[in-house]
């Protein structure tokens, strides 16, 4: 899963190509079967991983 991971933080820091700022944005949901569901947030210029919310678990089936 690193791979991927490695992939969306070299994503996440293309700069803006415009003037208003924006930069790549994204909302990915992961489940591993070890450590569950994970929210992969890209914002910012990085990654940020946090537990999914409790309405994810169906994932985990």
């Amino acid at each position: 899963m690193n791979w991927l991971l490695d992939q969306l933080a070299e994503i996440a820091r293309i700069p803006a190509s415009d003037d208003d700022g924006d930069r790549a944005r994204g909302l990915f949901l992961a489940s591993h079967e070890v450590d569950g569901v994970n929210e992969w947030q890209l914002r910012e210029g990085r990654v940020r991983i946090a537990p999914a919310d409790a309405r994810y678990r169906y994932l985990d089936a």
